[in-house]
């Protein structure tokens, strides 16, 4: 976060990790969610720090969808580090749109504390697309960045995808 600081970067985006988990014959036992309140103290402890880090470096830390704010474990957590002041969240629109839009809930509730967006698109089968070629609803979520005031960095892997969404963003707004 000093590091951020020193470069004049103002937001630091982070991932909530879901953990490891063992297969069994007949199901996943993720460990956080096995060891719940072991997680949760964990987490917390850990985010004390970083939150006093980036509250003396005047960093909005955001912690990102990975397609995993629908998992209840997950969704405690981030109920658990709602209570620090400067809690905020970055809002993956194509990571929610992979996890069959499960995510809005926590985001609808958390609105207020959504700082950040990486706008890409999800076509059924890989996310970071270009723009307007999945299902992502891209006007929608633009809106709700410019009422929340959500900066938005667009995330597609290649150049060409990013030439091709930035003309396909200016041509909706025509």
């Amino acid at each position: 976060m000093e590091w951020t600081h020193l470069a004049g970067i103002k937001t630091l985006n982070m991932h909530l990790n879901t953990g490891i988990y063992f297969t069994l014959p007949h199901t996943r036992v993720w460990i956080n969610e096995q060891y719940e309140s072991n997680f949760l103290e964990l987490l917390y402890e850990s985010y004390v720090v970083l939150y006093h880090l980036a509250e003396t470096y005047n960093v909005e830390l955001c912690i990102e969808n990975t397609g995993n704010f629908y998992i209840p474990y997950i969704r405690k957590a981030l109920d658990q580090l709602s209570i620090f002041d400067n809690f905020y969240l970055t809002w993956d629109v194509g990571h929610d749109a992979k996890a069959g839009f499960e995510e809005k809930p926590v985001f609808n509730h958390f609105k207020n504390r959504i700082k950040h967006m990486h706008l890409h698109d999800y076509n059924g089968k890989l996310d970071q697309q270009a723009l307007y070629s999945g299902i992502v609803p891209i006007n929608n979520s633009l809106d709700f960045a410019r009422e929340h005031d959500c900066s938005v960095v667009i995330e597609v892997k290649t150049s060409e995808s990013l030439t091709e969404s930035v003309a396909r963003l200016k041509n909706s707004f025509k």
